[in-house]
């Protein structure tokens, strides 16, 4: 009988061992696209984001990244100024961080190095959070991005006069790397 135990015990041992979790931090920078009068297309980007991610068996289980609101950039520095100071764009006294929380993921596929994931979460801007989806994928074991669009409007940016200039829908990509 105790022969039997030390046998399965054994034998069960390493997927005890290779399932356990591993939480590592995430460091990246998010670049976005925004039309706008709809001819010309407003690239920018914002810089420092950090987070943690955990694996399980190599897979992503959880996701959680926060970046400054005031590292917002683009190629006019009167416009950066004024979306980050302005009451109806990121206000970023008030509204110090944007950060985004993964609520569900799914494993879509792997091909060759890449795994694929959609996630489900939570994007919290000017301290409301909205549902959003994300497709994140693994290029390699440190490098990871993830596209996503949102819907400015959602969280009241760009209200206002100025937001007949500027498209409701904002196209964004992270770069993310695992340390």
């Amino acid at each position: 009988m105790l022969y039997r135990f030390i046998c399965i015990f054994l034998c069960t041992l390493p997927s005890f061992i290779s399932a356990q979790s591993i939480e590592k931090t995430v460091s990246g920078a998010v670049s976005f696209e925004i039309k706008e009068f709809l001819l010309s297309t407003v690239k920018g980007s914002f810089s420092e984001a950090q987070g943690t991610v955990v694996l399980n068996e190599n897979m992503l289980v959880s996701l959680e990244a926060c970046l400054p609101a005031n590292t917002f950039k683009t190629s006019i520095a009167a416009r950066d100024k004024n979306v980050k100071e302005k009451q109806e764009y990121l206000d970023v006294n008030r509204f110090p961080t944007v950060c985004f929380t993964a609520d569900k993921i799914d494993f879509v596929g792997k091909i060759g190095d890449e795994i694929t994931y959609d996630m489900q979460g939570g994007l919290t801007l000017r301290d409301e959070t909205h549902p959003i989806s994300v497709r994140i994928v693994q290029r390699t074991n440190s490098e990871w991005v993830a596209t996503f669009t949102i819907d400015r409007t959602q969280w009241s940016v760009g209200t206002g006069p100025s937001s007949l200039a500027i498209s409701n829908t904002v196209e964004l990509v992270a770069y993310l790397s695992l340390n």
